[in-house]
């Protein structure tokens, strides 16, 4: 397979770096995923890189392991961000039709999001995507898309997500010093909807969570698209580290045992269960009851479902009939989707993953851990949105990809 036909998604998360590997197929219009590797990652706290190095070190072994996966090649990555650095609001921007000929073109519908985004905003901060969230048509609205139509008013609302460029650039610059090229670089929230929330949900109105390890990221769906985004600075690693602070034990034990025994509701928590833990001299052995872990677990999750409860209000979107959809390594914390239903008294919640109409996918790579990779993969053809500013039109890194291929040809 020619080189260029391989497509590559590189996860920046909140302490971890993942990869997937994946194809096109035209015959069946899929996604094909072909490989996948996470790696934990020391330079990245909250999505944002710490120490440069560590981060280059961490991106370039778990492209090495996907690579040898799927015994291919990549030089360019698609790079999915996200952290508390990004910041995202709604718009309006209109534009007059003054031509004799009222029918809309596709580059009135260009010039009309171009009006939207016009608006200043801090020289550290850039703006990531814009995303239309329908048009109006000499004030009617509720127009999917005008192209075509009559009309001398055309008027936008539209999503703007921002990030900070120092972030940005300390990324990309982590990403070249691996060895790899930056295609786009996509607010990971956003990939994660086009893949796991239906068109139905979208249109009900749905509240869509992805819990990482240090944040968590939150979008409001209705009427079709994209309404209100935000990300709080709580996640799994909170609930982690109460435990390894509670119990007196290591992150790596603390991790372990919620894995296995972590729950966030009394009822799945067995009554009996007696755990052997190791503390921090890593000699010292204590037990103790399966059901201490609920004295961290609940406090920590009930505030991150307060939080979301809180944006939820001050978007007025507190009734959603589509429910919730859980995504990120954080929701995988037994009974997590039943205390979102409990929490912020939505009908129901699930557990979100890639939809079989979309990507073709070993059973390996079908958890919370890679669903923002598959997404970053899926992008290029799975975006509905368009006009937007791209990682693309900066200046050029100049990629070591070349060098690797060499050096292993040799």
């Amino acid at each position: 397979m020619a080189k260029s036909d391989i497509i590559a998604g590189l996860d920046m998360g909140s302490s971890r770096v993942t990869c997937v590997l994946a194809e096109h197929d035209a015959e069946t219009e899929k996604i094909r995923i072909l490989s996948g590797a996470s790696v934990p990652c020391k330079g990245l706290k909250g999505g944002v890189v710490v120490n440069i190095a560590e981060t280059q070190r961490a991106i370039a072994n778990v492209m090495e392991q996907a690579e040898e996966k799927a015994k291919e090649i990549v030089g360019e990555v698609y790079l999915g961000v996200r952290g508390g650095h990004i910041q995202t609001f709604n718009n309006r921007g209109a534009y007059n039709i003054a031509r004799a000929d009222k029918e809309i073109t596709a580059e009135d519908v260009s010039n009309v999001i171009e009006n939207a985004k016009a608006i200043p905003i801090p020289s550290d901060r850039e703006i990531l995507h814009v995303i239309p969230q329908g048009f109006s048509l000499d004030r009617q609205r509720g127009v999917p898309n005008p192209v075509g139509m009559e009309g001398a008013l055309l008027e936008v609302g539209v999503h703007i997500v921002t990030a900070q460029s120092s972030h940005i650039n300390n990324l990309m610059k982590s990403v070249s010093q691996a060895g790899f090229r930056v295609v786009d670089t996509v607010y990971n929230l956003l990939t994660i909807g086009e893949l796991v929330v239906s068109p139905e949900e979208k249109d009900l109105g749905c509240l869509l969570i992805d819990i990482g390890g240090q944040t968590t990221a939150i979008g409001i769906y209705y009427e079709g698209s994209l309404r209100f985004s935000s990300e709080i600075p709580l996640g799994g690693d909170h609930v982690t580290r109460d435990i390894a602070y509670g119990l007196g034990t290591s992150m790596a034990t603390a991790q372990e045992i919620k894995e296995k025994y972590g729950a966030v509701l009394s009822s799945l928590v067995e009554e009996d269960r007696v755990l052997n833990i190791t503390g921090l001299d890593a000699r010292t052995k204590k037990e103790i009851k399966a059901r201490d872990l609920l004295d961290y677990a609940q406090p920590r999750t009930e505030e991150m479902f307060e939080r979301i409860n809180t944006f939820l209000q001050n978007c007025n979107c507190a009734d959603l009939p589509g429910g919730a959809v859980l995504t990120g390594g954080g929701a995988l914390l037994k009974g997590m989707n039943e205390a979102a239903e409990q929490l912020l008294d939505l009908k129901q919640a699930r557990y979100g993953f890639a939809r079989p109409d979309i990507i073709e996918c070993p059973e390996e790579y079908l958890n919370q851990t890679y669903t923002s990779a598959i997404g970053l993969v899926c992008y290029p053809y799975l975006k509905p949105w368009a006009n937007e500013p791209s990682a693309s039109r900066r200046p050029p890194m100049i990629p070591a990809a070349w060098w690797r291929w060499v050096k292993d040809l040799f």
